[in-house]
């Protein structure tokens, strides 16, 4: 994943550039990213605008921010606000971080579903928790797209928020700017191969890889000329990936799986999934609609309590540090996020090569046109440009292509405030296979039900 060394003759920077963080005062994001664009010089000077519907909460992250330019000797502009168009007037960039309902809505999201035997295990992404997360996010984003081409016609829109792949559909329809969406996933599989295989960076790993958002698939990797993929497949016959590196795998959050899922899906198909478990195995039924089938693959399901201490523990860590008299500045680094790399690329005339979801304009040749998909992006001037995949291995194929027909059937049903519609992608989701036509029914209405205050699509 390396820059161009040959970028664009840097534009002209007349004015000082603007970064709106729609979700400013979520303290798993804005802080991390934040820093991230200030030890970017190219952006380290520019305006960002917090904006949250908490105010509190991006006033705490501004006082934290303010306190990390000041160590590191950047001159930003920072602005807390719950003022939308305001906060997005004359905006360059655009970066979502938001949950609407919060985690008690995700509670529900989780909660419901058990009753019909169904144990999400994250809940934001697929199945009936993907789809009541939706559900309650269309409006917000549908406005949102909205604003951002009323108040900032142009301007670069980077969505964090899950679930990925239909948010950043409703934002791609709505808005005509440049919109990308952005996850860590692909870094988690490259941290893999680079301490297994000891490679000394992750750019000299090079891989080829295309599905869908949590469900992406690898079917080439490489060091220098070493065939990882085919040295993988010779060593998953005895051991699995946990046994390679003796250790399970952790992600930016530090949320852990054990990738016992991603070991059966390699030895089945011959192509390396997403090692990631905790959201892979939501992909398919059998994982995690029998408790059974979920201790033997060692599936670790993250609690709402569980993100509400993690909460707790980072605002109690940022009032901390905005206590402090003086930041440690050797104890600021970057993340692992390439918001700040992308943004850098576009604003200078750069290029940038990253993982991105965008509209499948024909990078991959086997799915349908117009699903967002996720492969690797073209980052420049001119915004986001997939770059060609080909087909995908016809196993692999067949178990992304029904998912792209639930998702985009649900987003267009948002569209056309069609219930019924919304009702059918639920019937044909994977994960809802085990239920028959009345209990999917009594599943959505109560999840519409429990959400009531947040879904008025219909």
């Amino acid at each position: 994943m390396k820059k161009n060394s040959n970028p664009l003759p840097p534009k002209t920077m007349s004015k000082r550039c603007k970064i709106v963080f729609v979700g400013g005062g979520s303290n798993a994001w804005t802080p991390n990213i934040v820093k991230d664009m200030f030890l970017t010089p190219d952006i380290s000077d520019a305006e960002y605008v917090l904006l949250d519907i908490n105010k509190p909460a991006a006033d705490l992250n501004k006082a934290y921010l303010d306190k990390l330019a000041h160590t590191l000797e950047v001159k930003p502009r920072i602005v807390a606000t719950n003022h939308q168009a305001q906060a997005l007037k004359g905006a360059n960039y655009v970066v979502i971080t938001i949950s609407t309902g919060g985690l008690k809505a995700m509670a529900r999201d989780l909660a419901i579903p058990e009753d019909y035997g169904i144990y999400h295990t994250v809940g934001d992404t697929s199945g009936p928790g993907g789809w009541a997360r939706f559900l309650r996010n269309f409006n917000v984003f549908r406005k949102l797209a909205d604003d951002i081409g009323r108040y900032a016609p142009g301007a670069v829109v980077l969505n964090y928020t899950n679930p990925m792949v239909t948010l950043t559909d409703v934002l791609s329809r709505v808005y005509d700017g440049p919109v990308v969406g952005l996850c860590h996933g692909l870094f988690e599989n490259l941290r893999f191969l680079q301490k297994f295989y000891k490679a000394k960076s992750e750019d000299d790993i090079v891989v080829k890889y295309a599905g869908l958002n949590h469900f992406f698939w690898t079917t080439e990797a490489k060091i220098g000329n070493r065939d990882l993929i085919a040295d993988l497949k010779r060593r998953i016959r005895t051991q699995s990936f946990t046994d390679m590196l003796r250790s399970a795998l952790k992600d930016a959050f530090g949320f852990s799986s054990h990738r016992e899922v991603a070991t059966e899906l390699f030895r089945r198909t011959g192509v390396l999934p997403y090692l990631g478990d905790r959201h892979t195995c939501e992909y398919f039924p059998w994982y995690i609609t029998n408790k059974k089938n979920m201790r033997e693959y060692r599936i670790v399901r993250t609690s709402v309590k569980e993100r509400q201490k993690q909460f707790v523990n980072r605002t109690k860590g940022l009032r901390r540090l905005v206590r402090l008299q003086k930041l440690d500045r050797d104890q600021i680094t970057r993340s692992r996020e390439t918001a700040a790399d992308i943004i850098e690329a576009h604003w200078s005339g750069k290029t940038f090569i990253d993982v991105g979801n965008v509209p499948n304009v024909g990078q991959v040749s086997n799915l349908p046109m117009g699903a967002v998909l996720e492969t690797a992006v073209r980052v420049d001037r001119n915004g986001f440009s997939p770059i060609s995949f080909g087909a995908l291995p016809p196993v692999v194929q067949g178990m992304c292509e029904p998912w792209t027909r639930v998702y985009t059937m649900v987003v267009d049903a948002c569209f056309r405030k069609d219930r019924n519609q919304a009702f059918q992608a639920l019937r044909l989701d994977p994960v809802c296979s085990h239920l028959n036509g009345k209990q999917v029914e009594e599943l959505g209405n109560r999840l519409l039900k429990a959400h009531k205050p947040f879904i008025k699509v219909f």
